[in-house]
């Protein structure tokens, strides 16, 4: 009866949490609606195209748009249906808008369930611990406030997290057919359908090649996973068995395969990653990208990795020469491949310009102080995906981030956040107070930001219309 009653409580809780939540989201939406009702930034290119598809014109395209069509069938698929049904043309700038509003109260529900399958075997787990993890989740800043406006983050994020929930409860064909729509949102989510089937393949060496004993005993969190999988496969004595191990990984594997091939066809077909605008979104080296996104994780992180704190600077102090050469390392990196977007330097409605110009550029010494912040970051990182999942998952996630971000030569927030949010949903809500302080501090900024957005627009001199403070 206790449980029936928990279990009452429980969800009635979650349905008030999904309710209030909902009901932000719509008056802020309003509220943004009111003051910018025409589209704004990216947006004059989103809301037209996606205007011509539900005028049924698919064959439209604008060049200045670099990601696929995949925001704008989604929005055509919700919004047709129901402009039929209400006898309105529903295909204007809020109803667009309202696509990602209504993606983001599905993602905090999708966080839930995340929350729960990644943590419910901790001896910490908390099912309440859970809903306040996955709201700090949703409420993130800079997603929080990509979901009043018609971008394509929002969406592309949904469905790479409900790839990877369906991929851990062991649906690997809707898992690869959520990414072959997380692509279609956004190039780039190739990256982490890879993530996923090295999950999917790290998972499949795990119960094939060691024992329950061997999962329990050996810390698949070290190096030594990698080792006692290889041992283990190497001893097996027939041929046969080999083979047969590895036919089972690779039908396991085979959805996501797929995927692979279907967007190399398209990269050849396209003769490139890259729709329409080319020479605005050219691929370079620019490693200090990987660099900022370790700052951004650990400072949005910083209430719950304060307990990393000690066992880094132990590491420091006993691979002392080791941390050494990375700093030089890192300092070289940032002298000799620093790159500036145009971009970055002249658009002054962004935070990166300021944070730029106010960290990086204020003094020389600005772009290196910060970089025992980027190692911390990195440890703390790789610690946390490791322990929530293993050595080889938390490499190759590294190795994913390392794919996802160099290329990129501006920078941007929006490309950090599908990154930060798998290293978010690994860290184990086991503090009321730090689930509590990060609700305070992500709520803070979501204020300030939103309040910058309505209430302080401002003018450039070439231009007659409104500019607005955004990430």
């Amino acid at each position: 009866m206790n449980k029936k009653v928990d279990s009452y409580v429980f969800t009635s809780a979650l349905v008030c949490i999904v309710a209030v939540y909902a009901g932000g989201l719509l008056i802020i939406s309003s509220y943004i609606n009111e003051i910018q009702p025409t589209p704004y930034l990216d947006e004059i290119y989103h809301v037209p195209q996606a205007q011509e598809y539900c005028n049924g014109n698919f064959t439209y395209w604008d060049n200045r748009i670099t990601t696929l069509p995949g925001l704008y069938l989604i929005s055509v698929a919700v919004i047709t249906p129901l402009s039929k049904w209400s006898d309105e043309n529903l295909c204007e700038t809020h109803h667009l808008r309202l696509t990602n509003v209504a993606i983001s109260l599905s993602s905090f529900l999708l966080y839930v369930w995340l929350t729960k399958n990644i943590h419910q075997s901790s001896r910490e787990y908390s099912s309440w611990k859970s809903i306040v993890s996955a709201l700090n989740i949703a409420i993130f800043p800079p997603l929080f406030f990509f979901s009043f406006l018609y971008y394509t983050d929002v969406a592309a994020a949904f469905l790479v997290f409900l790839m990877y929930g369906l991929h851990m409860r062991g649906f690997n064909t809707f898992a690869a057919i959520a990414g072959v729509t997380a692509v279609m949102v956004r190039q780039t989510s190739i990256v982490w359908v890879i993530l996923v089937a090295v999950g999917c393949f790290d998972l499949g060496l795990q119960h094939l090649l060691l024992t329950t004993k061997e999962r329990k005993r050996h810390a698949l969190s070290s190096w030594h996973q990698v080792q006692i999988i290889s041992k283990n496969f190497f001893r097996l004595a027939p041929v046969s068995r080999k083979i047969q191990i590895i036919s089972q990984l690779i039908l396991k594997l085979l959805p996501y395969i797929i995927v692979g091939l279907i967007f190399i066809a398209f990269v050849v077909i396209n003769d490139g990653l890259v729709v329409g605008d080319r020479a605005a979104h050219q691929a370079t080296i620019h490693v200090p990208q990987l660099f900022y996104f370790f700052g951004l994780v650990t400072v949005f992180a910083a209430p719950h990795w304060i307990l990393f704190l000690l066992p880094f600077c132990k590491t420091c102090l006993k691979k002392w020469f080791f941390i050494l050469i990375t700093m030089g390392l890192a300092g070289l990196v940032i002298r000799y491949n620093t790159l500036v977007h145009p971009y970055l330097l002249a658009d002054n409605r962004h935070y990166t310009f300021y944070i730029w110009k106010r960290v990086f550029e204020y003094q020389p010494w600005g772009r290196y102080v910060v970089i025992p912040l980027y190692l911390f970051g990195a440890f703390a990182t790789f610690r946390t995906m490791s322990t929530a999942k293993s050595f080889i998952f938390a490499s190759v996630f590294v190795i994913c981030c390392f794919v996802a971000l160099v290329p990129q030569r501006l920078l941007e927030v929006r490309y950090f956040l599908i990154p930060f949010l798998f290293v978010r949903l690994h860290i184990p809500p086991r503090s009321w107070i730090s689930l509590f302080i990060e609700f305070s501090i992500y709520l803070a900024v979501n204020t300030a930001t939103i309040y910058l957005f309505i209430t302080r627009p401002f003018f450039w001199a070439d231009s007659p219309l409104p500019q607005r403070f955004m990430w």
